[in-house]
């Protein structure tokens, strides 16, 4: 801050020192009159005009303003390089800031980097610090776990030599009540022996006795096992009959079923087939109609007058076009609907009916009429006025 005041010091007292030159420049101009040469005075009753003093006076007005336009222009140019000079101390003083604020944010981020690895070195210590004691700590737990260790394998030795001693203290004990019970042993086999003589003789007697009245036990069980035998096999062949007559029953209802079934897919494999060769049967007549009717009125010079076999002829051709396009099922079998159809003198169906008759069947009818779109119209104008609005009839085959 004290640099900067000292340039803001030395550019006041530089721009004071222009001013006081421009000051002296205007002071040393001479605005007075110019003086006129001194005569004597006459009194004449005349004014005259010296044209020479009058081009001097205008000289010196001339060069009057011209020092004080050079002396406008040099105050301003004055002003300007004051200013300029004041700018540019300025912006050197504001550079300078800058680079002192730069070098101070400089050495405070070198001390921050200072305390920051000085941190890191702490923290690096107190992570070694801590993982010393955490070995010291493990070190500590393996050595109580050792000693633990060693103490349980003391304990286990003791005991086993204890159950060593008390299992050969044990077997001397047994070995002596062996002795001891040998000795009864004998003694009570040799009464025993006399005991199971005598037990002997009355066993034999018993068992005599017993299985005599076993063989009579045995003898009514078996009768008895005949009995229900007898009996259990007359319920199980009832039941078998009665299961064999289900099943003969469910066997011959399955048998029905399918017998159904096959039936009614070779009836419907029979309708399809049928259908099929009626459709043949109906574009072959269609075909050999359209060659009929071509061959007879081929070579007519000019077309003969409408009978009712000509009308018949287009009828059946009409019904076989659209019956080229009508798909049926066999619920319609033995049902038909008349239908009216409206059609252009070429041919194109312009306006369908509902028709008269079942309905499936009329639905069915209109919607094979309307994919057939044109019908084979004849070639008499009599018919073809005929057959523009005409009531056809159509019977599912």
């Amino acid at each position: 801050m004290t640099e900067q005041g000292g340039i803001r010091k030395s550019l006041l007292i530089s721009l004071a020192l222009h001013l006081l030159i421009g000051v002296v420049l205007l002071v040393g101009i001479d605005f007075s009159a110019p003086k006129r040469p001194a005569q004597a005075v006459s009194i004449i009753e005349a004014t005259m005009i010296d044209d020479g003093m009058v081009a001097a006076q205008a000289e010196r007005l001339a060069e009057m303003q011209a020092k004080q336009e050079r002396a406008r222009a040099a105050e301003q140019a004055s002003t300007d390089a004051v200013q300029k000079a004041a700018e540019d101390a300025e912006r050197l003083a504001e550079q300078q800031q800058a680079a002192k604020e730069a070098e101070r944010l400089a050495e405070q981020q070198k001390a921050l980097a200072a305390q920051q690895t000085k941190a890191e070195n702490e923290r690096q210590q107190v992570v070694e610090q801590q993982r010393k004691a955490q070995e010291a700590q493990k070190a500590a737990e393996a050595k109580k776990q050792a000693e633990a260790k060693a103490a349980e394998a003391q304990k286990q030795a003791e005991a086993k030599a204890a159950e060593a001693k008390a299992l050969a203290a044990k077997k001397q004990a047994e070995a002596e009540a062996k002795k001891q019970a040998d000795a009864k042993a004998a003694e009570a086999k040799k009464q025993a022996d006399a005991k199971a003589e005598e037990a002997k003789k009355q066993a034999e007697a018993k068992a005599a006795e017993a299985k005599k009245q076993a063989e009579a036990k045995a003898a009514e069980a078996k009768k008895q096992a005949e009995a229900k035998a007898a009996e259990a096999k007359k319920q199980a062949e009832a039941k078998a009959a009665e299961a064999k007559k289900q099943a003969e029953a469910k066997a011959a209802e399955a048998k029905k079923q399918a017998d159904a079934k096959a039936a009614e897919a070779k009836k419907q494999a029979d309708a399809k087939a049928a259908e099929a060769r009626n459709k043949a049967e109906a574009e072959q007549a269609l075909k050999d109609l359209e060659a009929l009717m071509g061959s007879e009125t081929g070579g007519a010079s000019s077309p003969p007058a409408a009978s009712k076999g000509d009308f018949d002829r287009q009828v059946a051709l009409i019904t076989a076009a659209i019956k080229r396009n009508w798909l049926v099922s066999s619920t319609m079998t033995g049902k038909k609907c008349v239908i009216n159809i409206r059609v252009a003198s070429d041919g194109l169906i312009l306006k369908i009916g509902e028709g008269s008759g079942d309905r499936a069947v009329c639905q069915s009818a209109a919607i094979a009429i309307r994919k057939t779109g044109t019908l084979p119209m004849p070639k008499d104008p009599v018919l073809i006025k005929r057959f523009q609005d005409i009531n056809i009839e159509l019977i599912p085959e």
